[in-house]
């Protein structure tokens, strides 16, 4: 079964200025594809540990990252709404941040 979406928070004013300011930071540029050396744009903002799972950290900014449609679908597993292997690379890369987070709470 598939989760909820909050569609409240994608509505929020601090998330649409969070949203901006994290594409205009990143260049609009995917930064998946970056790694590649290939230059695609960024239109989606992905939340490296899920909103859904960790509202927490919808504005931390270090929880976000601007990529292509593409890259945001290879992310998330849509059937069962998981991170895939793409998407788990991204939340080690983010782990001590996450554990540092959670630890000083």
């Amino acid at each position: 079964m598939s989760r909820k979406r909050n569609t409240s928070f994608y509505k929020d004013k601090k998330w649409i200025s969070r949203r901006l300011k994290m594409l205009k930071h990143d260049s609009y540029e995917c930064q998946n594809c970056k790694r590649f050396y290939r230059t695609r744009e960024a239109k989606a903002v992905h939340h490296i540990y899920f909103y859904e799972d960790y509202p927490e950290l919808g504005l931390m900014k270090w929880n976000l990252v601007s990529l292509c449609e593409g890259c945001h679908n290879k992310m998330h597993d849509r059937i069962n709404d998981k991170a895939t292997k793409l998407g788990l690379e991204w939340q080690e890369k983010r782990a001590e941040e996450f554990e540092l987070y959670f630890k000083n709470k």
